[in-house]
């Protein structure tokens, strides 16, 4: 009996934890993200084609490093994430490139892949640079929430 209750506890606790970051996640997420897992800055571009060929997003980035302890030390604000939104003009196949300037992780200096949004209204796209999450050293992930990003 108390395995069972405390393995429902645990999964309680553990959905709460879930529920919580997606919360915040859809508080501070756009449509495009690009997050730094990096022990360093890092800074490049990141632009996205739409299905019709035109350009639906063409921006640099200056990330923070993910280690928070730096930023907090030097009493910066700095985000380990960049967000863009209004990329998506509706449902489709969008192409999405990444460059890093002056920078490799993992070997790599860019990347790109094409993604497929079926709901522009809720999906969100995750590029992750040097995550332990995805097999690539710049990988990409659709999502409706911060939770889908881990999975």
């Amino acid at each position: 009996m108390f395995l069972a209750a405390g393995g429902t506890a645990a999964l309680a606790a553990t959905a709460g934890c879930t529920a919580v970051m997606d919360f915040i996640g859809d508080q501070l997420l756009e449509q495009v993200n690009v997050f730094n897992e990096t022990d360093r800055r890092v800074s490049g571009s990141i632009v996205v084609i739409d299905p019709d060929g035109d350009t639906a997003l063409d921006e640099t980035f200056d990330i923070a490093a993910s280690d928070s302890e730096d930023n907090e030390s030097n009493g910066d604000d700095e985000q380990s994430v960049a967000v863009y939104d209004d990329v998506w003009d509706g449902a489709g196949d969008y192409e999405v490139t990444v460059e890093l300037d002056d920078a490799e992780i993992d070997g790599e200096s860019g990347a790109n892949e094409t993604v497929t949004i079926d709901d522009p209204e809720e999906e969100m796209l995750a590029v992750a640079l040097g995550s332990e999450e995805v097999d690539e050293p710049i990988g990409f992930r659709v999502g409706k929430s911060l939770s889908d990003f881990g999975q």
